[in-house]
């Protein structure tokens, strides 16, 4: 991928680790409480009340005769096209587009859901790539193939202005700093750039880290250098940290980590939230007060290899200003 014609607010020669400061050392201290299991296999941090659930789910699926269904469209992920209309977008950014990715959960175990993810984005082209977060899929167990995977998955795209990306709560801050290392993403954390384009525009992209699990994210802080002219993005792994954001001022909020459910009622109707946050934020277009969300439904998977009602995507996101009803009037 190209990231050609970028141009970054202030030059970042430190190591994700190092940026992170004191905030990064408190999430290392909290990774090493929580995942304490390691070797060689994968495994999900489950409590006893989650592995009753995803136990159920598992012989109601399999006793129904829905698994093989429920696993061919786990691995058939969509690319989506849609239309997002910003309130405040200037002429020079009218019809700039953004790839938003998020959760892939490469593993592994399930090496046919690497190769459908890195086929689909072949000749996908935009001007801005985002990923929000959960880079890998359990939260145990090696990880040294997931920059691999994300560099061949970024290869296959066409993107002019370059890929960002945040942590999400499967992902560690080691992580972060070999996938800035070795892929040429740049992960935010609790911080933003700068990004003009060509036609003169001007974005601000902000990013903080896991506001799910570790909860350590500062929208604030990654908001603070924020130019008043730039249009300002805010990338986050889950929509939990969208009202902070929006009394901030930002534009436009993306983020993943629901899966959209996942595993869906008829009419992609979630059974779950796994997330603390209204049910209109889950998956999909949304709007809180002046800022518009996206929430995509992710690439991958978590605990089974299922999906219902619910496909995997990757979306371009193609930004256009809001028109009000008094200019139109």
């Amino acid at each position: 991928m190209s990231s050609s014609g970028i141009q970054i607010a202030e030059a970042a020669p430190l190591s994700l680790r190092r940026r992170a400061g004191e905030t990064g050392a408190r999430r290392e201290r909290l990774e090493a409480k929580v995942w304490r299991i390691g070797g060689r296999h994968e495994r999900q941090a489950l409590s006893l009340w989650r592995a009753a659930e995803v136990t159920a789910y598992r012989i109601v699926l399999l006793a129904a005769g829905c698994w093989g269904r429920g696993w061919r469209a786990a691995h058939c992920p969509v690319l989506r096209e849609i239309t997002v209309l910003v309130r405040g977008l200037p002429p020079a950014l009218d019809g700039f587009t953004i790839l938003h990715l998020s959760d892939p959960h490469f593993g592994r175990t399930y090496p046919e859901h690497a190769r459908a993810t890195i086929r689909l984005l072949e000749g996908v082209s935009a001007d801005l790539c985002v990923i929000t977060g959960d880079f890998r899929h359990g939260h145990y167990g090696p990880d040294d193939h997931v920059p691999i995977l994300v560099r061949e998955l970024l290869d296959r795209a066409r993107v002019r202005h370059g890929c960002w990306g945040v942590l999400g709560n499967h992902d560690t801050l080691s992580l972060g700093d070999r996938l800035e290392a070795e892929t040429g993403i740049r992960i935010l954390y609790n911080e933003g750039a700068l990004v003009t384009t060509g036609t003169g525009g001007r974005l601000w992209i902000a990013g903080v880290d896991d506001p799910h699990w570790f909860r350590l994210d500062d929208p604030a802080r990654a908001m603070r250098d924020a130019p008043a002219d730039a249009v300002r993005i805010m990338l986050a792994h889950s929509p939990e940290a969208a009202h902070a954001s929006a009394c901030l001022g930002v534009h436009l909020y993306l983020c993943g980590h629901t899966h959209g459910g996942q595993i869906c009622l008829p009419g992609s109707v979630p059974i779950m939230k796994n997330a603390r946050c209204p049910r209109a934020l889950l998956k999909g277009l949304w709007r809180l007060d002046a800022m518009t969300g996206y929430t995509t439904t992710g690439l991958g998977f978590t605990d089974l290899p299922q999906r219902f009602w619910c496909p995997p995507e990757a979306v371009v996101l193609r930004l256009h200003p809001e028109v009000s009803s008094k200019a139109t009037g």
